[in-house]
């Protein structure tokens, strides 16, 4: 008898959550989900900052190709800082006309919503007006760029292909 009224509430428990994690799934509120990692990026602004400063030294003087590196290419030191903060890879560009040298993608991975959003980048773009605090591109089909502030924006594109 008691096995059988555990077993009826766990029913009843996996039943509660697959039911909220699929209304999550096919009615997803994409503003508090961006609004939630523009928080997370406020919170965790001071490890980006140091993982552009440890990405920039990773690069500087080689010579990559396709300016894109993945967490195997990367220092010890970088790939665990990378891989706490919830990231798989990361691409940069050169910037002229600015203080700094490279502008970073940083793409999510766990961690920043992707379970709604898909696809997350946070970008590093020094001397870039996007990434004003408030800043807000929505391109009509499935991708915005909110600016978080003090050379930080925020790319999510809601398009599940």
């Amino acid at each position: 008898m008691k096995i059988e009224k555990v077993t009826y509430i766990l029913l009843i428990v996996i039943i509660l959550v697959f039911s909220w994690k699929a209304y999550d799934y096919f009615n997803p509120n994409f503003e508090k989900k961006i609004d939630q990692n523009i928080s997370k990026l406020e919170k965790n602004r001071k490890e980006l900052n140091e993982i552009v400063k440890l990405a920039s030294l990773e690069i500087s003087g080689k010579n990559i190709p396709n300016k894109s590196m993945d967490l195997d290419d990367v220092s010890e030191e970088l790939r665990t800082k990378m891989e706490d903060l919830g990231f798989r890879s990361f691409s940069f560009q050169s910037i002229k006309n600015c203080n700094e040298k490279y502008s970073f993608s940083f793409i999510a991975l766990d961690d920043w919503n992707t379970d709604n959003l898909n696809y997350v980048e946070i970008i590093y773009s020094p001397c870039d007006s996007e990434t004003k605090k408030g800043f807000h591109s929505f391109d009509g089909g499935h991708i915005d760029i909110v600016g978080a502030g003090g050379d930080w924006k925020i790319l999510s594109d809601t398009d599940f292909i």
